[in-house]
């Protein structure tokens, strides 16, 4: 027998939006779910379970079905030796995909999933924390983590329908090699990402795979979010057991290669019960993926993106530190110390954080002069000088050639300038505004139109165009290998 788990255990019980990481007040528990108990030590060899799936309530987000589903784990787990373990889940809706793995699974007929666990896989799980409720890494980690299996394990990142975080991927991958990890890079990108940008990829140690786009059949066409399904291509580098997926808008300040060790999906906390997919580790499975196409038309994701469909699929996920992907953002509601703690995070050396995530304008589209957000006003949450610093430093630390793919096309310096003189017409208090440009690349060119000031003339017109503008990569640089440093 069983008992049900007390009422007030509720999914955001299980999974809170804030968590006191520091231990500043609290130290964060988890609630205990009752366990089941029956006489004796008898031998297991089938688990029967029924799920819950009420489709017209949040089922995936149901504390009995995943109670059902950690206990069945537990039970299956006490086996002794090398005795096999079946375990048969009846249920209309998919089953908790990084509990009970699809690698694992034997057969589906109909509402019958049966799966043969990788039993001590499962006994690791189970010694994670029951949600987010706790850490599953300690705030300070062990850095000195040796995997056994460097070989299959690797960072990725994706690149699709724009060349312009070509510059960020390079300097995270400048960002990962300064912080002393020797895993494999890989970047997946699809054919708008030109030969040039490629050759830059390459030589920052990136090694490339080109995918075909996955279009999210919910966005409108030319959105910003019609093709972000294309990060599902990620469970398909099979070659590989385990894969941190990190955005290519931020830095790697310190070793995060003990993530490794961590499950699916190990992240951080986002808002409400959900996790940032910013930086995230994963298991690729070419049935995992299949699992994610298999929904995409009846999933709706609450941001319309990515990240809302992968909260919806992998509801059951690990909380990591927030220093393991420290957004750049200032809270309308942060005090004044708050603010000062972040800043002294942002500029620390050696550094705290282990990733800083650059929301916001990004760093290679500003002026390396100050940070760009603060001549927008509904972007001035995102600015920091000390951050923008911080990012100038690694991308100075990189070859001379590679730097060149850093380069300021000329619509954008008209953009940059325009942003300027309307905080300027706003007279902003920061005044950054006034700051005289020093940074090189504003007087260098490698389009065949470099009159980027003209462009102001007619800018913001609904029907102005950028036809004066050349769309030809910067000449061919010599490429140096950052593994060769």
């Amino acid at each position: 027998m069983m008992d049900y788990a007390p009422h007030n255990v509720t999914w955001e019980t299980l999974y809170p939006e804030w968590l006191d990481e520091e231990e500043e007040f609290e130290i964060p528990t988890c609630p205990t779910l009752p366990k089941i108990h029956f006489p004796g030590k008898p031998r297991l060899d089938l688990i029967v379970v029924k799920l819950p799936c009420d489709k017209s309530r949040n089922w995936s987000r149901d504390v009995a079905r995943l109670h059902l589903q950690l206990e069945a784990a537990r039970l299956a787990a006490t086996a002794k030796g090398y005795h096999p373990v079946h375990v048969l889940l009846i249920t209309e809706c998919f089953p908790t995909p990084n509990l009970f793995t699809c690698k694992d699974l034997i057969v589906r007929e109909g509402n019958a999933w049966l799966y043969k666990p990788d039993l001590n896989k499962l006994r690791e799980k189970l010694h994670l924390p029951v949600g987010s409720c706790e850490l599953a890494v300690p705030l300070k980690a062990k850095e000195n983590w040796h995997s056994g299996n460097a070989r299959r394990e690797a960072y990725a990142t994706i690149l699709h329908s724009a060349h312009v975080y070509v510059c960020g991927a390079i300097a995270a991958a400048q960002s990962i090699r300064m912080a002393g990890s020797t895993r494999d890079l890989v970047i997946l990108v699809d054919e708008t990402i030109s030969d040039y940008h490629r050759g830059g990829l390459e030589a920052a140690g990136w090694k490339i795979h080109t995918i075909q786009r996955i279009r999210n059949p919910k966005a409108e066409r030319d959105a910003y979010n019609e093709w972000n399904y294309s990060k599902f291509r990620l469970w398909q580098l099979t070659d590989y057991d385990k894969i941190i997926f990190i955005d290519a808008d931020l830095l790697v300040l310190r070793n995060i290669d003990f993530l490794f060790e961590m499950p699916e999906i190990s992240a951080t906390g986002n808002n409400a019960t959900l996790f940032n997919s910013g930086v995230m580790v994963i298991e690729p499975s070419n049935c995992t993926f299949q699992l994610l196409m298999e929904h995409i038309n009846e999933i709706e994701s609450y941001n319309g993106g990515d990240q809302g469909y992968l909260n919806e699929i992998f509801t059951w996920w690990h909380r990591i530190p927030k220093h393991m992907n420290f957004l750049k953002h200032f809270w309308v509601g942060d005090e004044e110390e708050k603010k000062e703690m972040k800043t002294r995070l942002f500029g620390a050396d050696p550094p705290v954080l282990y990733v800083l995530h650059y929301l916001g304008l990004k760093p290679w589209l500003c002026f390396r002069d100050y940070d760009c957000n603060w001549n927008v006003d509904i972007l001035q949450e995102f600015a920091s000088d000390v951050a923008h610093r911080t990012w100038w430093k690694v991308h100075d630390a990189m070859p001379e050639n590679l730097q060149k793919y850093c380069l300021l096309r000329s619509k954008q310096k008209a953009a940059l300038e325009w942003d300027r003189r309307q905080a300027e017409k706003g007279n902003y208090s920061d005044g950054h505004w006034k700051i005289k440009i020093q940074d090189l690349r504003l007087t260098t060119c490698f389009e065949e139109f470099c009159f980027w000031e003209s462009m102001l003339w007619h800018w913001g017109e609904t029907n102005w165009t950028d036809n004066g503008t050349s769309t030809q990569p910067p000449p061919a640089i010599e490429t140096v290998s950052l593994s060769s440093l």
